[in-house]
């Protein structure tokens, strides 16, 4: 059996009955390439690592779970248990969030609490309110015309970058922009 898979493709001279004396040669060729194929291909449930079947044998292996930009899992494989995660890769930091082991899940979607610094203000003005007030009063069901005038005067507070110190976060409803697709585990 040969073992060595050719590079290119083999070519065969066209033998023509009664004019081309057969030769050993003939059928040889066609034979070496058939059992460099089966090398190749391997045989059902191969060993040879070298070989496809082995290759997608051991791919294909009950459990393996692969992401796939799809709806629905194809023939053989079921919707892994694995949802509403995004997809992160493995760390080999020590201390990072995500240096754990592979097919494990890691991180959280509640964000934690943030205080604002002065760097992430931007400049503004606080705008003093004042209000006038028409009409006759009371609560004798008359109406009163309320005129809100915001208009910048000796009063109001320009500032450059000050915050109030408060701590907040998103909650563990935001949810990054994604292209959804499902994790699919061979059954």
């Amino acid at each position: 059996m040969s073992t060595n898979f050719p590079t290119s493709l083999d070519s065969y001279s066209t033998l023509v009955d009664n004019t081309d004396d057969v030769m050993a040669a003939h059928i040889n060729n066609p034979q070496d390439a058939i059992e460099a194929l089966e090398a190749k291909v391997g045989i059902n449930s191969s060993a040879v690592t070298g070989s496809l079947d082995y290759k997608v044998n051991n791919f294909f292996a009950t459990g393996r779970k692969v992401y796939l930009y799809e709806n629905t899992a194809p023939t053989g494989w079921s919707i892994a248990s694995v949802t509403d995660k995004v997809l992160a890769v493995k760390s080999s930091t020590p201390g990072d969030v995500y240096y754990v082991n592979g097919g494990t899940q890691a991180g959280t979607w509640t964000q934690p609490d943030h205080t604002l610094l002065t760097a992430e203000m931007p400049a503004h003005t606080h705008m003093q309110n004042r209000s006038s007030r028409y009409g006759d009063g009371g609560s004798d069901g008359n109406i009163y015309l309320m005129h809100d005038n915001r208009t910048s005067d000796a009063n109001d507070k320009a500032t450059d970058s000050t915050g109030g110190d408060t701590a907040h976060n998103h909650g563990t409803t935001y949810r990054p922009y994604a292209a959804v697709g499902i994790i699919v585990e061979k059954t």
